[in-house]
């Protein structure tokens, strides 16, 4: 497929204006794509300080006066080779949505490495625009790369962008129009890239299967030849049986005379001699550029000793942060309008039963909406500040580095610190992030650690609450046998399961410690608590109206009988647990909150607190999570997973009820 540039803007029928255009936004990891599209959408979706934030594809309309384009944001991706979900989400995305072109958004600190994945877009044959983003920090590094030289060399638009604050994201707009008013039509890059003589000749035997007019581009031919799914999917669905035979004969010609990996290699050295070349051309580096204090504390955090001491402070310091702050802000709102509230109710309301619905034990203000918005909203302020600074100055991906050789027991590389730590935000959103990770091992691996020991953001929140106010000893003690027990899980897990992931590189891209921008971390902050307040109180007040319906049914009495030997007679607890079991069941944190309800009306002993701490954190996953897992790992993991994780969290409940009780 041919392109050539329109010299002018032709008429556009009201049909083709009615049309939208899909167009996807392309890029390596931590270029700031998700950002770039937030900003020419007006829309938002999560963005962070490291790679891989986004894992499926978000979709968004805008209008421009040519007609209404659909941008596509995209996970990050190296190369068109997919070596995870989310990079194969991408590269679905570029094969089989109909793509009239691509934004191509670079790393303007790193433009060899973008320019060599912008040679297989370009293989594609789609139109593309190309940005660079970050053009600030590449700035303060001493690099400046010289754009309209590079447009030049291309043949298509090249522009210089930071699209965090808002510098060239106009330009971007204005380009996307242009290409629409143009319809879609751009010149072919005047430097093209030549492989060795036996790869162009199979190339071209395999377009030469298809019609002049359906041919593919290089690219597809290629990502055949390489044994892509998509691309197999691709040719089946053009080809007839007979000559798909023959298609595949070619490749396992080709295949006979050079290794998948020496054809790989090849393939690379090409790219990366063509984007050196242009790099060389364009790109200007000063000689001497003097670190600066956040690069200095970034090399700290992952320094093999120095990393350890600073991210034991963060920890501590998060846990001060939420056990004290969340407390005295609760309070506070408590104070100023739950309590004056449900006494209001309590006189204006004197039927029983509706008092009792309303403002009772299991009452819809009490228990649904004042624990959500006393207990949960200032812990998820104070938690998400925290976190969303970490994310905002590129602490995480330091982390990845320093832990990466304490995971590899587990089965685990560095990376899989990331979908971890989201965990402590949502578990839900760290199975999904799990797609990032190379090996189904890994992804396995993963959910079932995250869904054992790593409470989500509410819960880990209620958690410090309740130890700050408790000696010292309760937490080494919680802490202590939750990470003991999900580490020794990690180790059995890691036998158990088939694969490995030695010989496999870690390889990670650290972006640059910058100051945090306050307006995006309360950006971020503000979307989280949104989120809660749409998707979570509504579950909340659900549980206080089934918690009072089981109540006054009666039914609430026969499941406390049926679970009193485990719960009083095996793990020594009240039988007022079981509501909290109940409602864990649902939703940790709904569990969880109702359990610091018990603790502060002086209901349970420490014995009972530290024993009930640990058994609700690794107790099983809530029913979004299983319902994740579902998706992604089938019913039959998700089931064993959760079955396995009641068993672990009883069992060490009983152990750790045992010492205290010996002690």
């Amino acid at each position: 497929m041919q392109h050539c540039h329109a010299t002018t803007h032709e008429k556009v029928s009201l049909a083709e204006k009615a049309e939208t255009w899909p167009i996807a936004v392309i890029g390596p990891s931590n270029a700031g794509k998700s950002v770039l599209f937030n900003s020419l959408t007006g829309e938002y979706t999560i963005v962070a300080n490291y790679p891989q934030t986004t894992v499926e594809p978000a979709r968004r309309i805008i209008q421009t006066a040519q007609g209404p384009i659909e941008l596509v944001d995209t996970p990050g991706i190296d190369s068109l080779t997919a070596q995870s979900r989310d990079e194969y989400a991408t590269l679905k995305v570029l094969l089989q949505d109909g793509l009239h072109g691509v934004l191509f958004c670079g790393h303007a600190l790193n433009v060899k490495r973008s320019l060599v994945l912008l040679a297989q877009l370009l293989e594609l044959e789609l139109p593309v625009i190309a940005c660079f983003n970050k053009s600030d920090q590449a700035a303060s590094s001493g690099m400046v790369t010289d754009v309209h030289h590079l447009a030049n060399l291309l043949g298509l638009p090249v522009l210089e962008i930071s699209a965090e604050h808002d510098l060239g994201t106009n330009q971007v707009r204005e380009s996307l129009e242009t290409f629409r008013g143009n319809h879609g039509v751009w010149a072919l890059p005047e430097v093209t890239i030549r492989y060795p003589a036996f790869v162009e000749e199979t190339v071209e035997k395999l377009r030469k299967l298809f019609p002049l007019e359906q041919r593919p581009s290089k690219g597809v031919a290629l990502l055949f030849m390489q044994g892509e799914d998509i691309a197999k999917e691709w040719f089946h669905e053009r080809l007839a049986s007979e000559v798909l035979i023959e298609a595949d004969h070619i490749v396992q010609n080709f295949q006979k005379r050079i290794t998948s990996i020496r054809f790989r290699l090849a393939l690379f050295q090409a790219r990366e001699a063509w984007a050196n070349r242009l790099a060389e051309k364009t790109v200007h580096q000063a000689a001497h550029v003097l670190p600066t204090l956040l690069q200095k504390v970034g090399q700290a955090t992952r320094h093999p000793i120095l990393g350890w001491p600073i991210f034991i402070l963060i920890l501590w310091l998060t846990f001060k942060g939420v056990g004290f702050g969340a407390v005295q802000l609760g309070t506070w709102l408590d104070g100023l309008i739950f309590t004056p509230a449900a006494q209001a109710i309590g006189v204006l309301i004197t039927h029983p039963w509706i008092n009792e619905f309303l403002v009772g034990q299991f009452g819809l203000l009490t228990m649904g909406v004042a624990n959500a918005m006393v207990t949960v909203v200032p812990i998820l302020l104070i938690f998400f500040l925290i976190v969303h600074f970490l994310e905002d100055v590129g602490y995480l991906p330091s982390l990845s580095v320093l832990t990466n050789r304490a995971l590899l027991p587990l089965g685990l590389s560095g990376k899989a610190v990331l979908p971890l730590v989201l965990g402590s935000g949502c578990n839900t959103t760290a199975t999904m992030s799990s797609r990032i990770l190379a090996t189904r091992k890994e992804r396995l691996l993963v959910s079932f650690l995250v869904a054992l020991g790593v409470p989500c953001s509410v819960q880990m929140g209620v958690l410090f609450a309740i130890l700050s106010t408790m000696p010292f000893t309760a937490l080494l003690t919680v802490m202590g046998t939750v990470i003991g027990t999900t580490i020794l899980c990690g180790l059995a897990m890691n036998r158990l399961l088939p694969g490995n992931i030695h010989g496999q590189e870690f390889i990670l891209e650290l972006p640059t410690f910058c100051l945090p921008h306050w307006r995006n971390i309360l950006r971020k902050t503000w979307f989280r608590i949104k989120w809660f307040l749409i998707e979570a109180v509504p579950l909340f007040i659900a549980a206080a109206i089934a918690m009072f319906t089981l109540e006054k049914t009666g039914a609430l009495t026969v499941i406390k009988s049926l679970l009193h030997p485990m719960v009083t007679g095996f793990l020594l607890l009240p039988d007022k647990i079981t509501e909290v079991f109940i409602l864990v069941l649902a939703r940790r944190e709904v569990g969880a909150i109702y359990f610091k309800q018990m603790v502060e009306n002086g209901e349970l002993d420490y014995q009972q607190i530290v024993t009930g701490l640990v058994v609700i954190t690794l107790f099983i996953p809530c029913a979004s999570n299983t319902m994740v897992m579902i998706k992604e790992f089938g019913a039959r993991w998700a089931v064993a997973t959760n079955l396995a994780i009641i068993c672990i969290a009883i069992l060490v409940g009983k152990l750790l009820s045992l010492s205290l009780a010996l002690l």
